[in-house]
C-alpha cells in the first residue's frame, strides 16, 4: 500500500477520534463548566489497574493545586473503583481520545494531567518505579511508596460472607494470583499445582484463586482452578477484591493488579517476574521477596525495542519456565516466616 493510500485509510479514523473527543466536551466538560462556573480538572491512565493505583499519589499532590474543582479521572471501566476509593475524583469517564480533548480543548480545563510511563513513550525506558515517576512528570515531592487503599466497611463483609461460604479461614488466608494475564506473564500451571500442594503440605490449607474470567485485553476467557486451591474466580467485585487480599497472610501472583492491591493494603507478598521487572513499579522494600528470572532477555518489556511480550516469545517463556517451584515456596517461607523442609 503506498504512502498516499495509507494516509487515505486513516483519516476516517482520525476524524472518528476528534469526532469522539469533541463529543467528550459536550457530555462531560461543558455541562460541569455550566453547573458550576469553573473549568474541571482531568486525570488520565487508561490502562491497567496497577497502573491507576501508582497514579494516586500524584493525583492527591495534584489536586491540591485546584481548591474546589471538579475533578474527573479518566480509565477503564472496569476499574472506575480505584479513583473513587482513593477520593481522586467522583466522576469516573472511560475516554480513547481524551489525549485529543487534552491537546485541542484545553483552553476548557482547569487542568489536564496525563500520566505516562517512561515504556508508553518511543525511545524511552522506565528508570524508576512507577510511583516516583508519576510524582516527578509533574514535579511533585517524590516517593517510591504505594499509596495506601482502604478497606470499606461494605467490601469487607461481602468478602467474609464469601470467605465463610467457600469456607477459607479469614485468619489463615493464602491468595493465588496465577492469571489471566499476557501470556508471556503467566507462570506455568504445573507449577502452580505444585506450589499449591507444598503449602498444603506445611499447614497451609486455607488456599484462594482469585482472578476473572474475562480479560480487559482479550475478553472472555478459559481460567482453569489449580487443584487444591478454592476457586474464587469472579468471586468479587474491586471493592471486595481489596477486602479480601487485604484480610490475606499471604499474597503469591504474577505481575498484575492485584499484586498492586497487595503493595496497596500492605498486604505481604510474592511476585513472579519474567519480562517485566519488578524494579520500574514497586519500592525495594516491597519487592524484596519477589522471585524474579535469571535469564538474559528477563525484563524484554522495558527493553527497546519492546521484544515479543504482546505477539509471542521466541524463547518459549523460558523467562517464567526457568523460575522453580522451589524458588517461589522459599520466599513464602520468608513470608510466613516458616523454616526450609
Amino acid at each position: 500500500m503506498s504512502a498516499a493510500q495509507n494516509k487515505s485509510s486513516g483519516l476516517p479514523a482520525l476524524l472518528s477520534r476528534h469526532a469522539a473527543a469533541l463529543g467528550y466536551v459536550l457530555r462531560e466538560v461543558l455541562p460541569v463548566i455550566l453547573r458550576t462556573g469553573r473549568r474541571p480538572v482531568i486525570f488520565s491512565r487508561l490502562t491497567g489497574m496497577g497502573d491507576i493505583i501508582c497514579t494516586i499519589p500524584a493525583a492527591q499532590e495534584l489536586r491540591k493545586r485546584h481548591p474546589g474543582a471538579t475533578f474527573i479521572y479518566n480509565c477503564h471501566a472496569d476499574f472506575a473503583t480505584v479513583p473513587k476509593l482513593a477520593g481522586l475524583a467522583s466522576h469516573i469517564t472511560s475516554q480513547p481520545a481524551i489525549g485529543l480533548v487534552g491537546h485541542w480543548y484545553g483552553w476548557l480545563l482547569e487542568g489536564f494531567y496525563h500520566f505516562t510511563h517512561g515504556d508508553d513513550t518511543p525511545g524511552q525506558v522506565a528508570k524508576e518505579p512507577m510511583v516516583a515517576e508519576f510524582l516527578r512528570q509533574f514535579n511533585l515531592p517524590v516517593t517510591e511508596e504505594h499509596p495506601a487503599l482502604p478497606v470499606t466497611a461494605a467490601g469487607r463483609d461481602k468478602a467474609l460472607a464469601v470467605l465463610a461460604e467457600k469456607n477459607l479461614n479469614p485468619a489463615a488466608l493464602v491468595l493465588i494470583h496465577p492469571g489471566p494475564s499476557w501470556t508471556v506473564k503467566e507462570w506455568p500451571r504445573e507449577n502452580w499445582t505444585r506450589l499449591v500442594a507444598e503449602l498444603r503440605a506445611r499447614g497451609f490449607t486455607s488456599i484462594g484463586q482469585l482472578g476473572v474470567g474475562r480479560y480487559m485485553n482479550f475478553g472472555k476467557v478459559e481460567v482453569l482452578p489449580v487443584p487444591g486451591a478454592v476457586s474464587l474466580l469472579d468471586a468479587f467485585t474491586v471493592e471486595e477484591c481489596i477486602a479480601a487480599i487485604a484480610q490475606a497472610k499471604l499474597f503469591i501472583g504474577i505481575d498484575s493488579g492485584l499484586l498492586h492491591i497487595a503493595a496497596a493494603t500492605r498486604t505481604p507478598a510474592v511476585g513472579i517476574w519474567g519480562c517485566t521487572s519488578p524494579q520500574f513499579f514497586y519500592a525495594e522494600a516491597v519487592r524484596q521477596n519477589f522471585v524474579v528470572s535469571t535469564v538474559a532477555c528477563q525484563g524484554c518489556y522495558h527493553r527497546l525495542p519492546r521484544l515479543h511480550w504482546v505477539t509471542g516469545c521466541p524463547h518459549d517463556i523460558q523467562c517464567m519456565k526457568e523460575i522453580t517451584v522451589e524458588a517461589v515456596l522459599q520466599a513464602c517461607g520468608t513470608k510466613l516466616g516458616l523454616a526450609a523442609k
